[in-house]
């Protein structure tokens, strides 16, 4: 492609050099930069690439994107100055892969809470109603195997593993939920290339202060709730006001929208996504209990079938789609994440057989995903990372009848320090054994974290009246042995924080490390698998 046809639809000043040189790739880090690459220069908030400008044209470099004057000696390489280089990067990587989402009908799913769940439940109803669907968010992205095997676009595709709960998909691991503008293209195209006709996408707030998804008109778009006190520090949001702006500012980019009308600040929500330009959103629809939500629930009540000792939930929708809905999850929470997904299947007009089939047999991976049961105890895995899902989980997992619920779970570093105490209060009050440990510390002492979750602890403790019992262990592994070495029957292990991912960050090193594979490997080692 030349430089010229990959500038046609954006706004730029050209500083020197010619556009008619060709763009093999594209690249924001400096580290990966290939000769004919357009490299888009980044302020991030520890390093700014815009300093090595000569550097990236001596690497070979055939197009540098910048937002200041830059003059390079010799002149020969293409230099543009654009009004912000991570919106621009993402419309250049829409153009770069020929605009795949166009090809696609995709559907956007944001929130607080739900988001990796109902991107779940919303990929396995469209696959069974037959549509061929990829999916992008925390599990990965989803895609079939003939992307993998006929096609390869970058280092990514060498990260493709068989995805065990998708037979014929494979699953690439993201580091990001939403991963960076130039990643969400190229797995957007390689659906394409792999006969994918929908594409469900996991967005996060921070992926929209970042305009990963610029240049995207979703078909539709879910808001599941929106929560205090998450996502809010120096690395994520300066506060809530921004954080609900940019989660408002996606549905800006959907041309149908379906929000959770029960949410408390649904009309704070509303009042944003109304004030979208290019006449989007083109309709609005509300889910909820309330009968006067267009997509609304009734009759919920709770399951458990004694066969295989697990919980679920069944409901009536009604108002513009009527259909009985049976989940195979527990929670309350649950349902507003399956009738947000009945609600934009029965706009896409998937009959009722394909949500049965898909949402009665669903298992998201890091979503009360129980790896281990010996039939005298089991063990969960879930990401619940802050207050208010770690107390959802809880209370899920009590719908599983355990004799006993012992909560593993530590805080991430350098986020919302609100969490802390949050979730150490849940889990006192909730929990009949809590063991702190480590999550992702990144840049912050485990001490510093462990002190918070302890003080939620003892207001947890101020809440019920009475002490509760708890434990410290900082090292995640030795956690982890210590619940399973010490369960006893009827035992429900609750691991929180990491949910599927593979890896436990400290000081900027991210090691290798799955709660899942640790827990069978210690289960195995202890012989009771």
């Amino acid at each position: 492609m030349k430089i010229r046809d990959l500038l046609k639809n954006v706004p730029h000043t050209l500083l020197q050099g010619s556009e008619e040189a060709e763009v093999t790739g594209l690249c924001h880090d400096n580290r990966r930069l290939q000769p004919g690459d357009a490299f888009i220069c980044i302020t991030g908030a520890r390093f700014d690439t815009h300093d090595l400008t000569a550097e990236l044209a001596r690497a070979g470099a055939s197009l540098i994107v910048t937002q200041r004057d830059v003059s390079l000696p010799g002149g020969d390489t293409a230099v543009i100055r654009v009004d912000n280089t991570r919106r621009i990067g993402a419309e250049l990587a829409a153009a770069f892969y020929d605009y795949p989402a166009q090809k696609l009908t995709t559907v956007a799913i944001t929130g607080t809470k739900g988001k990796t769940t109902s991107t779940h439940m919303m990929g396995a109803v469209l696959r069974a109603a037959g549509f061929v669907t990829g999916t992008m968010g925390s599990s990965g992205a989803i895609l079939p195997d003939a992307a993998a095997r006929e096609l390869i676009y970058g280092a990514a595709a060498q990260n493709a593993e068989p995805s065990s709960d998708t037979p014929g998909y494979v699953r690439y691991k993201l580091t990001n939920t939403t991963p960076d503008a130039m990643d969400v293209q190229m797995y957007l195209a390689m659906m394409v290339a792999s006969g994918c006709t929908h594409a469900v996408v996991e967005v996060s707030s921070q992926a929209m202060k970042q305009y990963r998804v610029e240049g995207i008109t979703f078909d539709y778009g879910i808001w599941t709730n929106i929560e205090t006190g998450d996502h809010i520090g120096p690395a994520e949001h300066k506060n809530f006001d921004e954080y609900l702006c940019c989660k408002a500012a996606l549905m800006n980019h959907c041309r149908e929208v379906f929000l959770n009308g029960d949410d408390r600040h649904a009309g704070e929500f509303l009042a944003r996504v109304r004030e979208g330009d290019a006449g989007l959103p083109e309709r609005i629809f509300t889910f909820g209990q309330n009968a006067d939500a267009d997509y609304h629930a009734t009759n919920l009540r709770r399951d458990y079938d004694e066969n295989s000792r697990r919980p679920g939930i069944r409901f009536a929708l009604e108002g513009l789609a009527a259909l009985d809905v049976q989940v195979n999850l527990p929670g309350s929470f649950n349902m507003y994440n399956a009738l947000a997904v009945c609600a934009v299947a029965s706009r896409m007009g998937v009959g009722e057989d394909a949500m049965h089939r898909a949402l009665g047999y669903m298992h998201v991976p890091g979503r009360f995903d129980i790896v281990f049961d010996n039939g005298h105890f089991r063990v969960c895995v879930d990401s619940a990372h802050s207050g208010y899902s770690v107390r959802s989980h809880l209370q899920g997992l009590r719908e599983y009848r355990p004799k006993r619920l012992v909560c593993v779970f530590g805080a991430g570093g350098n986020r919302a320090i609100a969490r802390r105490f949050e979730m150490g209060e849940a889990s006192a009050e909730l929990a009949d054994v809590s063991i702190v440990t480590s999550e992702h510390n990144r840049f912050e002492p485990f001490e510093t974290i462990c002190a918070d979750i302890l003080t939620g602890i003892r207001r947890g403790e101020e809440v019920v009246g009475h002490g509760v019992a708890y434990q410290v262990i900082p090292d995640r592994k030795e956690a982890i042995r210590y619940a399973i070495t010490h369960a006893q029957e009827g035992d429900m292990i609750t691991i929180l924080g990491l949910g599927s991912d593979t890896y436990q960050e400290e000081n900027g090193v991210k090691h290798p490390h799955s709660d899942k594979d640790f827990t069978l490997q210690t289960a195995r080692e202890l012989g009771l698998l």
